[in-house]
C-alpha cells in the first residue's frame, strides 16, 4: 500500500485502517489470490493467512473459493486448519498500543476495533468450531510464553500435525 498510496484501493484501506470498518472480500480478494499464486508458484507446502476472515462477508466469500478459475481447489481442500489466538482484552490493547504499526493507534481506536471483534468474530469462530478446524491457543503470556505455549499446542493438536505432514 506505501508504494501505491495514492491508488482508490490505497486510499479505501487508509480510511478503513483510520476510521475502523473491515475490508470487504472484494477489496481484499485479489491481494490474497496474487499472494496464494506466487507461493503456489514458490512450491511451498503450505499457505498461512494471518486475521482472516474477520467477518461473515469476508466468511462467506472464502467459503465460495473466489479463486477457482485461477487457482483451482481439489476437493474442497482449504482450510485445513484454523488457529485462534485467546488474548484478554487488557493485553490486547496493550500490545495494540505498543506496536506502533499505525501513525493513529490509541486506546479510542483500540475499544472500537475490539467491539468490531466481539460483533463479527464469533460468527467465524463458531463456522470453524463446527467445521472441527478450530484450534485455540492461550497467548495470554509475556511473548517468550506464547511462542512457547503455541509451540506446545500445536505439538499436542492432532489438527495441526495432520496439516503439516501432507
Amino acid at each position: 500500500m506505501k508504494t501505491n498510496s495514492d491508488t482508490p484501493l490505497a486510499s479505501t484501506i487508509q480510511d478503513r485502517l483510520d476510521n475502523q470498518g473491515f475490508l470487504t472480500s472484494a477489496e481484499l480478494n485479489p491481494f490474497l489470490g496474487l499472494a496464494i499464486k506466487d507461493a503456489m508458484q514458490q512450491n511451498v507446502k503450505g499457505i498461512m493467512i494471518d486475521g482472516f476472515p474477520r467477518c461473515e462477508e469476508q466468511l462467506n466469500s472464502w467459503t465460495r473459493w473466489p479463486f477457482q478459475e485461477t487457482i483451482p481447489l481439489e476437493d474442497d481442500a482449504k482450510p485445513d486448519v484454523v488457529l485462534l489466538l485467546n488474548v484478554a482484552r487488557d493485553k490486547a490493547e496493550a500490545r495494540y498500543l505498543a506496536r506502533g504499526r499505525d501513525r493513529n493507534d490509541s486506546a479510542d481506536k483500540f475499544a472500537k476495533r475490539f467491539a468490531e471483534y466481539l460483533e463479527e468474530g464469533p460468527v467465524v469462530e463458531k463456522h470453524y468450531r463446527e467445521a472441527g478446524l478450530l484450534v485455540e491457543i492461550d497467548n495470554n503470556g509475556t511473548k517468550e510464553e506464547s511462542i512457547e505455549n503455541l509451540k506446545k499446542e500445536l505439538g499436542e493438536s492432532p489438527l495441526w500435525r495432520s496439516a503439516i505432514a501432507d
